[in-house]
């Protein structure tokens, strides 16, 4: 996805007159699920996963601590058990935390 008045082609600059590089900057600036998951590492998380095809459970729910984050997956440790679980970013629906989550801009 491109940006409005981005040309991919181009020098990057953008033919809009009034934003300064700062925007410019801040547009081009990519954020994955991977690096807001990875500032909050230590927290209680909800993962809610659907796993095609799968006649006994194509849906779970799964509360936890987060653990570890890496590009396609994520590491949940479960409360009941203290058993670490690995889940794969192709079956995660969605995560959702018990607090507030730290975001990027460090909140």
């Amino acid at each position: 996805m491109y940006w409005p008045y981005y040309n991919p082609y181009g020098n990057g600059s953008l033919s809009v007159q009034g934003w300064d590089d700062a925007s410019v900057s801040q547009q081009r600036q990519r954020v994955y699920s991977e690096d807001l998951l990875s500032r909050n590492i230590g927290k209680t998380v909800t993962v809610y996963l659907t796993f095609e095809n799968n006649t006994q459970w194509n849906a779970k729910q799964f509360t936890g601590t987060l653990r570890g984050v890496g590009r396609d997956f994520i590491v949940v440790r479960d409360r009941q058990t203290g058993k670490d679980h690995m889940f794969l970013n192709i079956n995660i629906d969605y995560v959702v935390f018990d607090d507030r989550p730290a975001t990027l801009a460090g909140e």
